[in-house]
């Protein structure tokens, strides 16, 4: 009798898994998720096959452990294929691939050759072993497909997860005896290819569910309901009253096999029918409708409102509100509509389960009419024909609920909820709760929007002072060519004049090239950092030599003064702000003189000029103001940039000035060690 239901089993599992087999690509999507799950079904069918074979002595008894191990392969490759459509570049999969892929083949090379490896420390290395490691794994990559998957898609997929746990727990359990150095219980073994048997269906559940399998099984909801009523109390009389004469007759091992069988499917219907939302709403339901006098209690309902919209921060304002919303009220999904700051419509800005096609709904719809009235928390869409229902039962067939947004008494958006998982019954005590969320979640869009309205303003406003730098640079260069083209007529002929002319054209190319990096990026091209001191005597030597036909004078005594710049082109182009607005205010060519020295500890760097000079008010209140000025072509932002440019370095800048006879501006950058031991010896 023992042979006999192991037999039958066997074969039966392997009928139903090569029919499982032969659906998938024939009634399924044409993809490679697909395709694996054909072949994971078809490998459990030859497995199961390989043991009634064996069973009937036309096999070597190699053969079924073989084909186990590819049958776990098969199914290994379904998981990491179905976990890597979210991330294919995630290592996990590749690592626990590799590690996959070595177990199956040990496993499989045990099972062939029956080799036994005595490790000297007890433990002996055989196929028990191989087969023990095999199913751990399995529930690791079981494991991690229900951690790492989407939540979009762990729907679709959770029925497998269950099925796969169970069959690698039942694997591990089978495994044990035989790996402690005992053999395998015969009961568990025959038991085997049913326990296959009553996981199939959480298979083709999955291949329903999942887009990429997309199995196709079409039938009336009415006969499907009635046929598998009947079907299922049929099967559980006959399984009843075969288990009663097994035990009558028989007893031993055909009932412990049903016993475990039953127990099995027993407890992975619990798992499922505890994973299933639509039954833990119709628990939930049915418990507060029969054991609570109020269904709610708020201190619950709130800090699930708050844990809900903190759970989805990688969402934006409007889907974090749907998606808190349907959790809440127990939907699948649905559609957000929001109307902004001068729209005049509300326009779908989230949707989940239904709502892709939908258009934006003018402010003047007839259905938003019902808003009107404060007192409408929400509208419930049912089959009666009062209105205003049926208007929007006609729009929105697949909606169930439609929950007004309400801030200061303004309708600034609705949402439509999808049906939820098991029907509700909406009292007083739902219109309380909704209305508290509704009104708490059209606060935190208005506040979203107010949010995104001044980061908006802020990116404006920085784009404008990139520009406004922009167009002061723009100013300078410009001023640059047209001196030189003023000058060119005088000196074209001169060829140290030529050089400067290039070294001038140059430094515009240069400078009009920032431009268009600040313009484009917000930040202009860096300049090359400095790895050590800088010679500021040099530097403004060579800075005065390239004015000196401009009038510049800079009287050298030859004692070098070092400063730390990291960005010496920054520096000069402060300088040259300054400078260039010192030759303008002077009155004559070589009235403009540089000088560097020590003061205070710092780097100083003076330019003098004698011209008409500033009063202290101006300077105190307006000189360093951005877009003030006094030049009839300036724009008022030179100053401005060059103090910001010099405090960035680590300096400042200094201005002193006497009416009628002329300015100094002192620019001022942190001397370095070297400078000052210099000064000292």
């Amino acid at each position: 009798m023992e042979l006999g239901i192991s037999l039958y089993a066997a074969l039966l599992t392997a009928i139903a898994y090569t029919a499982f087999a032969v659906i998938l690509p024939a009634r399924g999507k044409h993809s490679w998720p697909n395709y694996l799950f054909a072949l994971a079904a078809t490998m459990t069918a030859l497995w199961a096959l390989s043991r009634a074979a064996n069973d009937l002595g036309w096999v070597e008894d190699w053969l079924p452990p073989a084909a186990g191990a590819l049958r776990d392969a098969s199914w290994f490759a379904v998981t990491i294929g179905l976990a890597r459509q979210d991330d294919d570049r995630h290592p996990l999969w590749l690592r626990l691939a590799l590690i996959g892929v070595v177990l199956i083949a040990v496993d499989l090379g045990f099972a062939i050759t029956g080799a036994n490896i005595d490790t000297g420390l007890g433990v002996r290395v055989n196929l028990p072993t191989a087969q023990l490691a095999v199913s751990l794994m399995g529930l690791i990559l079981a494991e991690n497909l229900f951690r790492n998957i989407g939540r979009s898609r762990l729907w679709s997929v959770k029925l497998m997860v269950i099925g796969l746990t169970g069959l690698y727990a039942y694997q591990v359990i089978l495994r044990i005896p035989e790996f402690l150095g005992g053999s395998s219980i015969e009961t568990f073994s025959a038991a085997h290819p049913l326990v296959y048997l009553v996981t199939l269906p959480l298979f083709v559940v999955t291949a329903i569910r999942n887009e990429s399998l997309r199995l196709k099984l079409h039938s009336s909801r009415t006969v499907v309901f009635h046929s598998t009523t009947l079907i299922f109390a049929g099967i559980l009389l006959q399984g009843t009253a075969a288990a009663a004469l097994y035990v009558r007759h028989f007893g031993g091992t055909p009932a412990v096999v049903l016993s475990i069988v039953l127990g099995f499917a027993g407890l992975v219907a619990m798992i499922v029918a505890l994973s299933t939302h639509s039954v833990r709403s119709k628990l939930k339901t049915f418990i507060n409708e029969n054991f609570f006098s109020y269904k709610y209690d708020y201190r619950v309902e709130w800090t699930k409102f708050i844990q809900a919209l903190s759970r989805y921060e990688d969402r934006g304002g409007p889907e974090r509100v749907l998606l808190t919303l349907s959790d809440l009220l127990d939907s699948p999904g649905g559609v957000l509509f929001v109307r902004r700051s001068g729209w005049r419509q509300f326009a779908r800005l989230a949707y989940s389960v239904f709502g892709e096609n939908f258009g934006p709904i003018q402010e003047n719809d007839e259905i938003l009419k019902v808003f009107d009235d404060e007192k409408v928390v929400f509208l419930e869409l049912s089959s009666g024909d009062d209105a205003p229902a049926p208007a929007w039962k006609k729009r929105f067939p697949e909606a169930w609920l439609v929950v007004p947004l309400r801030f200061r008494d303004e309708l600034i958006g609705f949402s439509l909820l999808h049906k939820p998982r098991a029907p509700k019954r909406l009292d007083w005590e739902d219109r309380n709760l909704v209305a508290l969320i509704a009104t708490q979640l059209a606060g935190y869009l208005v506040h979203e929007q107010t949010a995104q309205a001044l980061a908006d303003s802020q990116q404006l406003a920085e784009f404008n002072n990139r520009v406004t730098f922009a167009l002061h640079d723009l100013k300078n260069t410009a001023g640059q060519l047209s001196m030189l083209l003023k000058n060119a007529e005088r000196f074209g002929d001169d060829a140290d004049f030529r050089a400067d002319m290039m070294e001038t054209i140059r430094h515009a190319v240069d400078n009009l090239q920032g431009l268009i990096a600040k313009l484009r990026d917000g930040t202009a091209a860096p300049a090359a950092a400095s790895r050590g001191p800088v010679n500021v005597s040099d530097l403004i030597a060579r800075f005065a030599q390239k004015k000196a036909r401009s009038g510049l004078v800079f009287g050298r005594d030859g004692e070098a003064i070092y400063a730390e710049i990291t960005q010496p082109g920054s520096f000069e182009s402060a300088l040259e702000h300054v400078v260039s607005n010192a030759m303008e205010a002077s009155p004559e060519p070589g009235s403009v003189s540089l000088s560097v020295d020590l003061a205070g500890g710092r780097v100083r760097v003076r330019v003098r000029d004698a011209g008409p000079g500033m009063s202290p008010d101006f300077i105190a209140r307006d000189l360093f103001r951005p877009l003030h000025t006094t030049k009839k072509k300036g724009l008022g932002i030179g100053a401005y940039q060059a103090r910001s440019t010099m405090r960035d370095l680590g300096g400042d800048i200094e201005v002193e000035s006497t009416l009628g006879e002329g300015t100094t501006v002192s620019l001022f950058l942190p001397a370095c060690q070297e400078a000052e031991s210099r000064v000292a010896t």
